[in-house]
């Protein structure tokens, strides 16, 4: 999927070239091929959590200098945990959560309670790009 997201131009997000959003979203799966490409790490990750369902995936892409402000989301009945995989990320951005920041590796799934204060920096020259799906029971 890293591979994939990085031949995508930037100017191509919907949101990011017709509303100057930030993030920039994708929901829309038939976007580049986008649910072609997530399924298979939605179906490897989902062998962790026998019982439950894939719900809400999406692709952020945080720009150089932008911020998602701290925040919490709140979630339904029968939600577990939203799962982040980076896709694109460099060393100057940072998901917080409680006020400790992390790193996360690209390539790498992680469990993430966003009923928690969270937060993202991005200080990189590059853009933050994370693939995300929820967990439900």
């Amino acid at each position: 999927m890293a591979a994939w997201i990085s031949g995508i131009p930037l100017d191509e997000w919907p949101q990011q070239t017709l509303y100057r959003l930030k993030p920039a979203m994708v929901t829309d799966r038939a976007w580049f091929g986008f649910g072609a490409r997530a399924a298979p790490v939605v179906a490897e990750v989902m062998g962790h959590f026998p019982g439950c369902r894939d719900d809400g995936w999406m692709l952020s892409a945080v720009m150089p200098g932008d911020v998602i402000e701290p925040h919490v989301d709140h979630q339904g009945p029968g939600w577990l945990c939203r799962v982040h995989v980076p896709l694109v990320s460099n060393d100057r951005s940072r998901f917080i959560v409680d006020g400790v920041a992390y790193r996360m590796k690209v390539g790498q799934a992680y469990r993430v309670d966003t009923r928690e204060v969270h937060s993202v920096e991005n200080d990189g020259a590059t853009a933050r790009v994370h693939f995300m799906f929820d967990v439900r029971q």
